[in-house]
Parts: C-alpha cells; sequence; structure tokens
C-alpha cells in the first residue's frame, strides 16, 4: 500500500514538473523539438516529460537553469524565490556572500519573515 501511494505521489510531482516546464516552453515560444535540442534528449522524451511520464535528471535540470534562466527551485516545488535578492548575492564578492546572507537573515528576522533557504553555491 505504501508502495502504491509513493509512486502516486511521485507521478505527481513528474506532471507538475512537466507542467512548469511546458509553461516555461511557451513563454520562449520554443517547440518540443528546440527544447529537446536544448536538453540533449529525444523529442519524444522530451514529451514524456512534459506529459508526466518521466522527470528530468538532476544534469537536465542544471541545464534548464543555465540555458534557459529557468529557476530549478520553481520548476520543483511551484515556489518562486524573489530574484532581486538572488541578484544581489551573485554581484556581491564571493568573499562577502556568507556576511550579506547573515545579514538578511536578522533583517527578515526582525520583520518576522519566513525565510526561504537560499543556496549560497550558486
Amino acid at each position: 500500500m505504501h508502495e502504491k501511494r509513493k509512486f502516486k505521489e511521485e507521478r505527481e510531482l513528474y506532471k507538475s514538473i512537466g507542467s512548469r516546464l511546458l509553461e516555461r516552453r511557451k513563454e520562449l515560444h520554443f517547440t518540443q523539438e528546440k527544447m529537446a535540442e536544448l536538453l540533449g534528449v529525444s523529442t519524444g522524451f522530451y514529451g514524456m516529460i512534459e506529459r508526466g511520464e518521466k522527470a528530468p535528471s538532476l544534469e537536465k535540470l542544471v541545464v534548464i537553469y543555465e540555458k534557459l534562466g529557468t529557476d530549478i527551485t520553481y520548476l520543483l516545488t511551484g515556489d518562486e524565490k524573489d530574484g532581486r535578492i538572488t541578484s544581489l548575492l551573485k554581484r556581491c564578492p564571493k568573499e562577502k556572500q556568507y556576511d550579506l546572507e547573515q545579514l538578511m537573515r536578522y533583517a527578515f528576522s526582525l520583520v518576522d519573515m519566513e525565510i526561504v533557504e537560499m543556496d549560497m553555491n550558486e
């Protein structure tokens, strides 16, 4: 019974990812063929990803981020990060990024905001 539920949850996740990828493809005015070419997969396999039958590998998620500018967090969860914060962190010198992140966490806690974990290794 547990396996059946896990399979169903996995399928729903794949469908959500596929739906968001389809949305992004349409925003970019790309065909499935163009997306498949960018990801280095067959058009048929890419179609399966959009339909939620398959999931992109971690390697392909990185390609989606790098070549399409699509936030992986959004693709996986549907939650959008604040792009201004990410942009600010990227412009900050590497040796100061940790300090800036800590200051931001402190400032957010002062206004009682929920903090989204930020990946500082981007």
